[in-house]
């Protein structure tokens, strides 16, 4: 599953509890860092919702910021695609369809290759790290009610533990800018209770693969499993 979220935000350590993200929460060594961190994680987050217009003299005035900071900040994030600039003004990026396929094919391709380089060239301490956030996961899938935050949480620590062990920075870098959009974060609402667990026991077939150094059967795992995660997108979104 995608999104998130908690490892994608950086120096963002919260949002405030209006909804709106607060900058002395923020660990920087700048304000404009901060600035810069707290937008994007109220995109990603959906704070700021797809087609909204982003003002940056209210931004400004919401984040206790002078303009130039904020203004960094937008041109920050237009580079990165997560909002566009028209006539008046930016407003937050809303994918069609076709560009969120197309992300997620991207991702079955690049996330499928990390998980075959971790089963080939992982190891030990990559696989008991990884064998220790199953034993969180059948902690939390033994409650009466899981909570979705829990889950977005340690799916993106398990697949985060895994592109890390496949020990390419470059196919790294890749791989989390793939994933920095706002329906991955959201994801989770999307899953029914039967497919939240479904996607859970996925994780521990990967897990068993990587395991045993089967690359083949790791990859395969790996893109259907996102290739799952885009079918819910496409039933709910379309």
């Amino acid at each position: 599953m995608a999104q998130s979220a908690a490892g994608d935000l950086g120096k963002v350590s919260s949002v405030g509890t209006s909804g709106s993200p607060s900058l002395a929460r923020i660990d920087g060594d700048s304000l404009a860092e901060g600035v810069y961190q707290s937008l994007r994680a109220a995109i990603l987050h959906g704070t700021h919702r797809p087609n909204q217009r982003l003002v940056e003299t209210d931004l400004a005035e919401e984040l206790g910021a002078s303009r130039t900071p904020v203004r960094e900040a937008l041109l920050r994030l237009g580079s990165e695609g997560l909002i566009i600039r028209g006539r008046h003004g930016w407003t937050v990026r809303e994918f069609t369809m076709a560009e969120i396929r197309a992300i997620y094919e991207v991702r079955a391709a690049l996330e499928g290759y990390a998980a075959r380089l971790t089963a080939q060239r992982g190891e030990e301490r990559d696989f008991e790290q990884l064998g220790k956030l199953i034993a969180e996961q059948h902690r939390l899938t033994a409650r009466s009610r899981i909570p979705r935050a829990s889950v977005v949480d340690l799916n993106d620590r398990f697949h985060d533990r895994i592109i890390a062990a496949a020990g390419n920075d470059r196919l790294e870098a890749l791989v989390k800018s793939n994933r920095t959009y706002y329906f991955n974060y959201e994801l989770a609402s999307l899953y029914s209770e039967e497919q939240t667990l479904a996607s859970l026991r996925d994780h521990e077939l990967l897990y068993e693969a990587i395991r045993r150094r089967n690359a083949d059967k790791a990859e395969l795992l790996t893109r259907e499993h996102i290739r799952t995660a885009l079918a819910v997108i496409e039933q709910r979104l379309s």
